[in-house]
């Protein structure tokens, strides 16, 4: 397996450190030389007067205990909304239909499922492959979910999420709800840290890709046979524009470049074709459409000048699978945590870096770094 390497399971980060600021971090700068440093080195590494661009999503409360009529608990795990946006589907009033994955689903045969103790008598059902819940009162569906709910933690954890889990798994700036998994580099920034980049003429900006279940699933072999989750994303006019002015760009989490990456393709399928954002950004679109662009912040003036108003954002799903041999458009670096082996997010570091990363990361675990999650981090300068 060529995304594969041996991950001890003691290199595994299962707790958070003390504070977020503590990490380590691993610089590899443009000639793939790698160098020990720690997270707050971050602010003396991102150019004056660059951009530094994060995922601002929020993760749900999306594990629920609920109860057979026969008394058997099963635990609920709400991917997303069946038929609406999650935001509209958060700020609903009973009913509502979500898809979930169900814990022991064959052993619930009938009958409705109950939440214990949910103080709003929360009932669950089925519609079709998907979940209807039903409740009383005039408790939206997020007020439900947030006071109810646990914190889906990753399964390689190997605990159920605790109380400093529901600060520690959000990033400091998270704001829109709808991820089942955290944008996980984000979670070493702090607002100090932002304010000290601030001062140093690096501006943030905020785009929301509500990451899916999609991204634990793992390669099961060739990564072009592969077939890419989608994705709900949205980024502002205002956010548009400011990319639009940028060219020294840092990207933290591999989600950020994602959306970025889908941003240029968009523009690049809107012009070509006449096709507006409301279509999703497919799997191997650059394979498929042209590049009419000089470069990502031509294609984001493009996109500003397709905007109707200074309210308006662009809401779009993508699919877009990054794998060695892309050329990435919009970053010059990406602040991302250590992945999981066989994981589609490996494609994207080898599509930043190139296969050097096999060093790194065979560096990183005789170095006692700590992996996935709740682990450190490593700066990556791409490598043209």
């Amino acid at each position: 397996m060529e995304f594969d390497y041996e991950l001890p399971e003691n290199r595994i980060a299962k707790h958070p450190p003390a504070r977020r600021e503590d990490a380590q971090l691993l610089h590899m700068n443009r000639e793939g030389v790698w160098q020990d440093r720690c997270i707050l080195d971050l602010p003396a590494l991102i150019p004056s007067g660059g951009q530094i661009w994060v995922n601002e999503t929020r993760v749900l409360h999306a594990r629920l205990m609920a109860v057979k009529p026969t008394g058997g608990a099963l635990e609920l795990l709400l991917l997303e909304p069946a038929h609406v946006p999650v935001e509209q589907a958060l700020t609903a009033a009973s009913p509502v239909v979500w898809n979930a994955l169900v814990g022991g689903a064959k052993k619930w045969k009938s009958g409705a499922l109950s939440v214990p103790d949910s103080g709003v008598n929360l009932s669950v059902e089925r519609e079709g492959e998907s979940l209807r819940f039903s409740w009383e009162g005039t408790e939206d569906f997020g007020t439900v979910l947030d006071r109810l709910g646990r914190i889906p933690l990753p399964p390689y954890m190997r605990r159920e999420a605790g109380a400093a889990d529901a600060d520690r798994y959000q990033t400091v700036f998270a704001r829109l709800p709808g991820s089942v998994a955290a944008p996980t580099a984000g979670l070493h920034l702090t607002e100090d840290m932002l304010s000290q980049l601030s001062k140093l003429n690096v501006r943030c900006g905020k785009v929301t890709l509500h990451v899916g279940v999609g991204t634990f699933k793992p390669l099961s072999g060739d990564p072009t046979g592969h077939v890419m989750h989608g994705e709900r994303c949205i980024v502002t006019a205002s956010e548009l524009q400011m990319l639009a002015s940028g060219t020294e760009i840092t990207a933290v989490g591999t989600t950020t470049l994602r959306t970025l990456e889908s941003l240029f393709w968009l523009a690049c399928r809107w012009r070509e074709q006449g096709v507006g954002p409301e279509l999703e950004v497919q799997q191997w679109v650059h394979q498929e459409v042209a590049d009419p662009f000089s470069s990502f912040a031509e294609a984001m003036r493009w996109l500003v000048d397709q905007q109707t108003g200074e309210d308006t954002s662009l809401e779009f799903v993508t699919r877009l699978m990054i794998v060695p041999g892309y050329r990435v458009r919009s970053a010059q670096r990406l602040l991302t945590n250590f992945h999981m082996p066989k994981s589609t997010l490996l494609c994207i570091v080898e599509a930043m870096v190139g296969p050097g990363w096999r060093g790194a990361y065979d560096h990183a675990v005789s170095s006692e770094y700590r992996f996935l999650s709740y682990g450190d981090a490593c700066l990556l300068e791409r490598r043209d």
